[in-house]
């Protein structure tokens, strides 16, 4: 019998022996996972709620990246700061090794009132100033432009001011008066001629003169040029020649 039960028993405590190394291993290999703590949201969220223009939420969490990001941006201009304060309160936002935040149901639903408050207020008194600086950036903008920018000149308004004719049988034309630095002559000519348009006194055509307007056969037009308020006459050559003109001063706008 005992030269039976030997093998057996010896079968049956190596198997025993197997089991408990198995066993040690396992305990072995579960004590060397090392054991993760999470970090509670509300210090991150008060750092966030109160520095997160700086990014020092960023920087706690173990994420100096986006920390530097955040801090050259100043929190993207307030949408990031606003977005991570809502990540951390909700429950949303992980540190550098992606765990979750810890915390309790109660803590994060106070926090989410909290911030809510805080970045409506802040958002709210950011808008004045900020509308008042696009305004004021928006009519500097709209001069600048202006004076750039080709201006519509508005369209000459004239005035009558003499009706003369001219030629074989007509007396000399009557002087007439411009007082708006600029003429318009509608004329007609019954033949070739040269209109003069000379000052006062003048007594003549000046040695060189250029004709204001040169026919070389009968016709009518107009003609405006700029000239000097004052007393000016009309001379038509030759004089075998019948004329007649309307003189305009501009009252009102301009002319090319």
């Amino acid at each position: 019998m005992n030269a039976e039960a030997g093998p057996a028993a010896k079968r049956w405590s190596n198997r025993l022996t197997a089991a408990a190394r198995a066993r040690s291993a396992g305990k072995a290999r579960a004590d060397s996972v090392p054991e993760v703590r999470l970090i509670d949201f509300r210090r991150p969220w008060v750092l966030s709620l109160l520095g997160g223009f700086f990014g020092v939420d960023r920087f706690y969490l173990r994420r100096p990246v986006s920390g530097v990001i955040k801090l050259l941006t100043l929190g993207g201009a307030g949408f990031w700061w606003a977005a991570d304060v809502l990540a951390l309160a909700l429950g949303s936002a992980v540190d550098g090794g992606g765990h979750p935040l810890a915390g309790r149901r109660s803590h994060r639903a106070a926090a989410l009132v909290a911030s809510l408050v805080v970045i409506l207020t802040a958002f709210t008194l950011a808008s004045g100033p900020a509308l008042t600086l696009l305004r004021a950036g928006g009519g500097s903008a709209m001069t600048a432009l202006s004076s750039v920018l080709p201006t519509k000149e508005p369209p000459p308004r004239w005035t009558a001011v003499a009706v003369l004719a001219g030629g074989p049988g007509r007396p000399a034309p009557e002087p007439f008066t411009l007082t708006g630095g600029a003429a318009r002559i509608q004329y007609t000519l019954d033949g070739p001629g040269f209109i003069y348009l000379l000052a006062e006194g003048t007594g003549g055509v000046p040695e060189g003169e250029e004709p204001l307007i040169s026919k070389l056969e009968a016709g009518s037009g107009t003609y405006t040029r700029r000239v000097d308020p004052g007393e000016w006459t009309l001379m038509v050559l030759p004089a075998g020649t019948r004329w007649s003109a309307t003189i305009d001063s501009l009252t009102g706008g301009s002319i090319e």
